[in-house]
This record gives C-alpha cells, sequence and structure tokens, in this order.
C-alpha cells in the first residue's frame, strides 16, 4: 500500500475515534484499497456497500473491521487530532471543502491532549466571525484568515503516526 493510501486510511481512522466516518469517503477509500490490490474481506464489504445509503454508524464499523484486518493500532488523540487536522488544512487549502465546513472542522485542535491546543482560539475568533457577524457564509476576509490558520496547523511539525 503506498503511503497516500495509508495517510488517508489513517485519517479516517481517526476521524472513527474522534468525529465519526463520513461514509462516502469510507467507501470511497475501501474502493482505492481494492484498486491498490488489499483485498481483504473487510476492505471487499466496505468497498461494495453503497456510499449514499450507508449509515455513519455502519461505516464506523466497517471502517473498523478493515482496520482490524489490516492489523493498525489505533492512533492516540493527539496523532488523531494532527492528521484529521492536516488532512482538513489541506481540503481547505485546496478547496475541496468549504470555508465554513473547513472553519468548523478546526475546532478538533480543541481536542484534550490536542498539541495543536493554542489554535482553538483562533478557530473560535474565526467561527465566532462567521456565524454571528457573516451569518453563516464566508466572505474573501475570513477565508484569507482561515488559509492563513491552516498554513499554520500545516507547518507545524507532524505528529508520528504509530501505523
Amino acid at each position: 500500500m503506498d503511503t497516500t493510501l495509508l495517510r488517508r486510511l489513517r485519517v479516517e481512522q481517526a476521524r472513527a475515534l474522534l468525529d465519526g466516518v463520513d461514509p462516502y469517503h469510507a467507501v470511497m477509500l475501501a474502493c482505492d484499497l481494492l484498486v491498490a490490490g488489499v483485498d481483504g474481506e473487510a476492505v471487499v464489504a466496505l468497498a461494495s456497500e453503497s456510499a449514499r445509503t450507508l449509515s455513519a454508524h455502519d461505516a464506523d464499523r466497517r471502517l473498523a473491521a478493515v482496520i482490524a484486518e489490516l492489523g493498525l493500532s489505533e492512533p492516540d488523540v493527539s496523532t488523531a487530532v494532527a492528521l484529521i487536522a492536516a488532512d482538513t488544512s489541506e481540503r481547505i487549502l485546496d478547496r475541496r471543502i468549504t470555508a465554513e465546513v473547513g472553519t468548523h472542522g478546526l475546532y478538533v485542535v480543541g481536542y484534550e491532549g490536542s498539541q495543536l491546543d493554542d489554535l482553538l482560539p483562533a478557530v473560535t475568533a474565526l467561527a465566532s466571525r462567521l456565524e454571528d457577524d457573516l451569518g453563516g457564509r464566508a466572505d474573501d476576509e475570513l477565508r484569507t484568515q482561515l488559509a492563513a490558520l491552516a498554513r499554520t496547523i500545516l507547518g507545524r511539525e507532524p505528529a508520528e503516526d504509530p501505523a
């Protein structure tokens, strides 16, 4: 399995630990694992699910089976936060997610044990401005500030990932 695919798997594992898996991302990841030749029973079972109808609970359960099948250890909270924050930051910068979604997604930095918790006030300020001042719709200034925060997160030394 290549490092990009392993990283995606670890990010989804971290999301399952802290927030819950997005069924669409879990199914697409399983499909990509199949294409890469990772074709265990749990991978096939998840890949065969419908990304539209799979519940979040079942996605979590099926992803846990994939992770167990591959023998990956569970990340600690600090590592999970770093993985999710970095992934969210990358998605913000390449505009795969909206500023509104990205702003709220960065609240993950506030988890107890996070090495990024010092950034929580910046995330909170952006979210407050977004919701209170802008009515939930980001403007160019907020997008610029969010992009700067995303670059700050990505500039931090990455957490060790015990894959």
